[in-house]
């Protein structure tokens, strides 16, 4: 019987520790990972970090990522579909020539639930790949989303997809979103656009800090 990686033969001197190359940089960044979210569940939490990690490096990191003229074409054909099977929705993103390996990585990211998949996220996931932060990523929705409206969508249409986003990206505050949700409510804002939002006290700090990385980068 082979045994578990709980129950292997101890340790008990220096010559038997052999440290594999890349270990160190691993457990840190793992460590910085724990310290940032403060999980209530470690063990979870490791399970989770480990699979989406294993996830990351199965991907095809020479796919080219889509352009926008083609996520707008892919929006523009779907957006009146409120859920579709994944199989119909690749078959959209092939047709509009968006590359075979780009579609699979972001099914493989996704990891969606069930086979019906909201379009709006998977187009949403595919503009991240072209994007390196979450400012970039939301400048992407306005031009994206509003390619057909002067920039400007619905303002449900933007909770959905900043949503969506924090989700899958535990530096996005999920009160923030909803203080600015509910400023918007009291607002009566149908619809926005990238000033509404870049200029709003409770966003101003992520495209601050985003534009001092771009300084530094």
């Amino acid at each position: 019987m082979s045994k578990s990686l709980l129950d292997q033969e101890p340790i008990y001197c220096v010559e038997q520790i052999k440290i594999p190359n890349g270990l160190p940089t691993l457990l840190k960044t793992f460590a910085k990972e724990v310290i940032r979210a403060q999980p209530e569940n470690l063990e979870e939490f490791a399970l989770t970090y480990f699979q989406n990690l294993l996830t990351m490096i199965k991907l095809d990191v020479t796919a080219p990522p889509p352009t926008m003229e083609q996520l707008v074409d892919m929006y523009q054909q779907t957006k009146d579909l409120e859920y579709i099977n994944q199989k119909p929705l690749a078959e959209i993103a092939k047709t509009i020539k968006i590359h075979d390996a780009a579609i699979e990585n972001v099914f493989k990211l996704a990891n969606f639930p069930s086979d019906l998949v909201d379009p709006k996220e998977f187009i949403l996931l595919m503009l991240t790949c072209t994007a390196k932060s979450f400012v970039a990523v939301l400048r992407g929705i306005f031009k994206l989303f509003g390619a057909k409206t002067g920039e400007k969508i619905p303002t449900p249409l933007f909770f959905l997809c900043a949503y969506h986003l924090a989700k899958r990206d535990k530096e996005i505050d999920l009160k923030t979103l909803a203080n600015l949700e509910e400023e918007m409510k009291i607002k009566e804002l149908k619809e926005v656009s990238l000033e509404d939002i870049q200029t709003n006290p409770n966003m101003v700090e992520y495209f601050k800090s985003d534009k001092e990385k771009s300084l530094v980068s």
